[in-house]
C-alpha cells in the first residue's frame, strides 16, 4: 500500500480495507476523520461506494477523498457532486497527498474524532 508508505513517519495513520464491503464496514465501526478512496477498489464500484458512504448517517459526514488513475473528462465533477470532498490524480505525489489530507481536516468538523 504506498499511501501506507507515504503516511509512515507524517502525523497520519491508515487503516487498509481490502475491498468495498470491508471499506464501508471499517467506515461505519472506526469512524476515520477522513477516507481515501480510489474508484478502481475492488470489490464494487469506487463512485457506488461514495454515494453509499454519503447516504449512511453513520459516515455522511466524514470527508472523502477520491483517488483514480482514470483520466476522463468530467470525472471530477462527477464525484465532487457524488460528495467528494476532493479529487486526486494519480500516480499521487506525498506531498500532494498530505496537502490534501491537511486542508481536508482544517476544513473538517468532522475532523475531532481520533483516526485518520
Amino acid at each position: 500500500m504506498l499511501v501506507k508508505t507515504f503516511l509512515r513517519g507524517s502525523t497520519f495513520s491508515c487503516i487498509c480495507a481490502a475491498d468495498a464491503f470491508q471499506a464501508t464496514s471499517i467506515a461505519v465501526s472506526e469512524k476515520p476523520r477522513v477516507i481515501l478512496l480510489d474508484i478502481g477498489l475492488p470489490g464494487g464500484n469506487g463512485l457506488q461506494l461514495l454515494e453509499r458512504l454519503r447516504a449512511n448517517t453513520h459516515t455522511q459526514a466524514i470527508p472523502i477523498i477520491i483517488a483514480t488513475g482514470q483520466i476522463t473528462p468530467g470525472l471530477e465533477a462527477k464525484v465532487r457532486a457524488k460528495g467528494a470532498t476532493a479529487y486526486l490524480q494519480k500516480p499521487i505525489d506525498k506531498q500532494i497527498l498530505l496537502a490534501t489530507l491537511q486542508q481536508v481536516l482544517q476544513e473538517s468538523p468532522h475532523a475531532t474524532t481520533p483516526h485518520s
